[in-house]
């Protein structure tokens, strides 16, 4: 019997051989085959780590159960071994299946993770957790701002316990134990995009039990079980991993761009970058360049592509793939490289009457379910708001920027209006920390402005939803927030402020939570366009959706009215004045 007692689980594209997916040569892999039921790769390879021999490895027993001698041997100081096994499944009538199987510390950094089907874990999970026994959810939210959340039971569970919105959430892990059905076999597990499982104490793991519980779940991961549980919201973003279709939606999207149809494609980070106000590059700078390339506050799809010599004429999704984005240093003038492009495109493609998004390097399927649920919002919701003292025909060019920017437009509006008062630029507390812009424009009829403008190739309006809910509810629960914002008011002594009734406006920020009374105020969304015509109906489906969430967050969850005001704006510099 073995030690072996836990492994990491990848399942493989369909159409992919050994060469597609394990990096290097197979030539400096060991060829294993197990007769009749699989056969396959190892590469074993040190790591850095603390004193061990394969004696203290229960995998590396594992690995070498499959030999008549022992195979692979270990001993080193400060070391530790990791493997990758990958495996082919042969089937009768049917495609061959591919697994792998990572062991140690990065066991997978041998594995080309474009290759491995990125819901296997998650739909496994789902259709093998016990449904009392789930120990840990993480989610996130399909938002401009990446938004991953961990709740964990201290005991198991049931989903209902974690308390996730299923319309506004989507799984990303879960973990914990499995049913009576699935107890012989495996005791807990982790799934994701790979999935983490747990052995039973008394089982006897060897190549042909891997082999077998390879098709086992398998057969889990095809299974449509979990629609029957309170896991069948997870179809709501379906991940598309039929490589035909991901071919046709990336060929549309690379025409997309080609054509530059930015409409709905931006460029957004794919995850959270830490410090303050990064600056990106598209070019790698190095400390002795005399003459760098630019660099950007913002990721924006237009500015990548005009990067000089790019060519776009048969332009392929692995060729974005290579183009980098890098994060520049202005103390060391360099650029460090974070992500490809690819898994920063943000985009939405039709094909067949169906609609996809892609988000973070992964295709997503908008289910019919989904779209009936925001066009019935909207019916039901008419979010039109006149907004008088908002204006019109404002060019929102900045001399001093030398582009087009909404901070313009927030500074006309409030020097045109003594009713309204300018705090785009105040940092107030939030959750303790002071360094959020609560609002653009507060006006004293008890009305929060967020305003940004609708650009082709930007991500800003996805924020704009995201950034209101946010705030208005730092509003109605937070003391200090808005004892900030009286303050910055009464302190300020900016144009185009310092001559307005700043009483009209303090008079409406209550000092006790008790005294917010929702119902009186109304969070206004503006969003500045330079169409001849333009309808909340023209915005990306996935923002309908976000400011759908909002609206409901902010008039059912909490009490606020909500509306939404589209403003025309000019963009460019003012023609200069003839005399």
């Amino acid at each position: 019997m073995t030690e072996f007692k836990r492994v990491t689980l990848y399942k493989i594209k369909e159409g992919a051989d050994f060469a597609d997916y394990l990096k290097g040569e197979l030539k400096d892999y060991d060829k294993v085959d197990l007769e009749g039921e699989f056969d396959g790769y190892i590469k074993f390879q040190d790591a850095g780590g603390a004193q061990k021999t394969e004696d203290a490895i229960p995998w590396m027993k594992f690995l070498n159960s499959g030999f008549e001698e022992k195979q692979y041997t270990f001993s080193a100081r400060n070391k530790f071994p990791r493997a990758i096994m990958a495996l082919r499944i042969e089937r009768n009538d049917f495609e061959d299946l591919h697994f792998v199987a990572a062991f140690g510390q990065h066991g997978d950094s041998f594995l080309n993770k474009d290759q491995i089907v990125y819901d296997f874990g998650i739909k496994v999970g789902m259709n093998i957790c016990d449904d009392d026994g789930l120990r840990r959810i993480q989610t996130t939210a399909h938002e401009s701002i990446s938004r991953q959340t961990e709740r964990q039971a201290s005991t198991g569970a049931s989903l209902g316990v974690f308390g996730i919105n299923s319309e506004a959430e989507f799984l990303r892990t879960i973990s914990g134990s499995v049913k009576p059905d699935y107890r012989g076999a495996i005791e807990s597990f982790k799934g994701k995009d790979s999935i983490v499982i747990k052995f039973p104490k008394d089982g006897d793991v060897d190549w042909s039990y891997l082999a077998t519980l390879c098709l086992k779940l398998e057969e889990r991961y095809n299974s449509t079980d979990y629609r029957e549980t309170a896991f069948k919201s997870y179809d709501v973003l379906r991940h598309e991993n039929d490589p035909l279709v991901i071919e046709s939606l990336d060929k549309l999207l690379c025409a997309d761009i080609v054509a530059k149809r930015f409409d709905r494609i931006h460029l957004a980070p794919p995850e959270f970058v830490e410090g303050e106000d990064p600056t990106y590059a598209y070019v790698e700078i190095k400390d002795d360049d005399d003459d760098a390339p630019a660099t950007y506050e913002d990721l924006r799809i237009t500015e990548l592509v005009e990067v000089p010599r790019r060519r776009l004429k048969d332009l392929t999704s692995d060729t974005i793939k290579r183009w980098s984005i890098y994060r520049y240093d202005a103390e060391q003038t360099k650029t460090y490289k974070l992500w490809n492009a690819y898994r920063c495109l943000v985009a939405e493609v039709d094909l067949d009457g169906r609609t996809f998004v892609l988000s973070n390097g992964q295709w997503r399927e908008i289910s019919e379910e989904l779209k009936k649920t925001v066009e019935d919002y909207f019916a039901e919701n008419d979010m039109a708001f006149v907004a008088d003292f908002l204006p019109e025909g404002i060019n929102i060019w900045s001399e001093e920027r030398k582009e087009n920017r909404e901070e313009v437009y927030n500074f006309k509006a409030a020097e045109s209006c003594a009713e309204i008062y300018l705090l785009d630029k105040a940092k107030l507390t939030v959750a303790g920390q002071k360094k959020y812009e609560v609002c653009d424009l507060l006006h004293s009829g008890k009305m929060i402005v967020h305003v940004k403008r609708y650009s082709s190739g930007a991500a800003s309006i996805s924020h704009l939803f995201t950034q209101g809910k946010f705030y208005a509810h730092a509003f109605a629960t937070d003391t200090q927030c808005r004892a900030d914002i009286t303050a910055w008011i009464a302190d300020d002594a900016e144009q185009p402020n310092v001559d307005k009734d700043k009483a009209s406006f303090t008079l409406i920020v209550p000092e006790k939570n008790s005294d917010v009374d929702e119902k009186g105020y109304t969070v206004v969304f503006c969003i500045l366009h330079d169409r001849p015509e333009f309808a909340i109906g023209d915005l990306p489906f996935m923002s309908r959706y976000e400011l759908m969430l909002s609206h409901r967050f902010l008039t059912q969850d909490r009490k606020f009215k909500v509306g939404v005001a589209l403003r025309n704006v000019e963009l460019g510099a003012p023609d200069a004045d003839v005399s």
